[in-house]
């Protein structure tokens, strides 16, 4: 079954990257100024679904001193979510249990869904550069329409809420100060999931600080597909790229991205001493590759990743 799932935040959201505050132990040293990335990472929203998943299905226990999965119920959780953590390295495709598919996270405001998108339309590129590019100008902060109409920028879909201060006791490490979002009011994040199990609105929580989002799910079949009218590749969810892009196209526009996952144990159902793994770059959504060889479409095409919505890409006809 596909649905569309659109998630309102209900207050601020810091989606984190690399940046903690304070000190992570005596391996880490964390930052006293964290600005919110403006999209959760697609493990997040898988995540926050398996979650969903297995409190839905009444195999999660929670209570005021945690959450788990009983042991009689082990099994019935495995068929729901799988056993392991998603793996960004992996080269083999990972049980997510029930779970088919998820894709991109994008935004919608009333019936309209926007990709973010380099603005190569404003600066087209012409004999190996871009014509009249203006360096002060933000190529990337730009959102496109797949149902056509103008391209939004950033002040109009975020509202930045900047919060700072000092935690109570005075301790070290006690000063911070964050930039959080808000959506505009008429905006919210959406994705589509094909998943064998039939979801029902909620509360879901995302984020560093957990932040509230009212999750609404509606059966829907519609297509996410995106064409690019001179035939570039588009990069329509975070992507990790494992080659050198520079021996592998033409020309390109991009950003890069920091991400971690948590280590130890492979399992959702145990616990265990969290560890990060090494930090890994992704292409960033909305990056533009020009005449892609097909070594670099090749790299592109993991089943495991796109399972979940990484290294999902279109290029449309020259």
């Amino acid at each position: 079954m596909r649905y569309l799932v659109k998630l309102r935040p209900l207050e601020p959201f810091l989606f984190g990257g690399e940046q903690t505050f304070g000190v992570l132990g005596d391996k880490e040293a964390g930052t006293y100024l964290v600005t919110s990335r403006q999209f959760p990472q697609q493990t997040a929203i898988l995540g926050m679904v398996k979650k969903e998943i297995m409190i839905q299905a009444g195999v999660l226990t929670r209570k005021r001193k945690g959450e788990w999965v009983d042991k009689s119920k082990f099994d019935d959780a495995k068929k729901y979510v799988g056993t392991e953590k998603f793996d960004l390295s992996s080269d083999e495709e990972q049980d997510l249990g029930v779970i088919e598919a998820i894709s991109p996270i994008f935004l919608m405001q009333n019936k309209k869904r926007y990709i973010k998108k380099v603005d190569i339309d404003t600066y087209p590129y012409i004999d190996g550069k871009l014509e009249n590019y203006n360096p002060k100008y933000d190529i990337y902060d730009n959102f496109v329409s797949l149902d056509g109409g103008n391209a939004l920028k950033s002040k109009n879909i975020f509202k930045s809420i900047e919060q700072t201060g000092n935690k109570k006791g005075g301790e070290e490490n006690s000063l911070f100060k964050k930039t959080s979002y808000l959506l505009e009011d008429d905006i919210v994040f959406a994705f589509y999931i094909d998943v064998e199990y039939q979801l029902k609105n909620s509360l879901v929580h995302l984020g560093a600080d957990r932040s509230a989002f009212m999750m609404e799910v509606v059966e829907d079949n519609t297509s996410f597909t995106y064409s690019d009218s001179k035939g570039y590749l588009v990069l329509l969810s975070d992507s990790y790229i494992t080659i050198d892009i520079k021996e592998h196209c033409d020309f390109a526009i991009t950003s890069e991205i920091s991400h971690r996952n948590l280590t130890s144990k492979k399992s959702v159902l145990y616990s265990c001493e969290f560890e990060k793994s090494k930090t890994l770059y992704l292409y960033e959504k909305g990056s533009i590759f020009i005449n892609p060889s097909d070594e670099l479409l090749k790299n592109l095409n993991n089943t495991n990743l796109q399972k979940i919505g990484y290294n999902i890409h279109t290029q449309g006809e020259k």
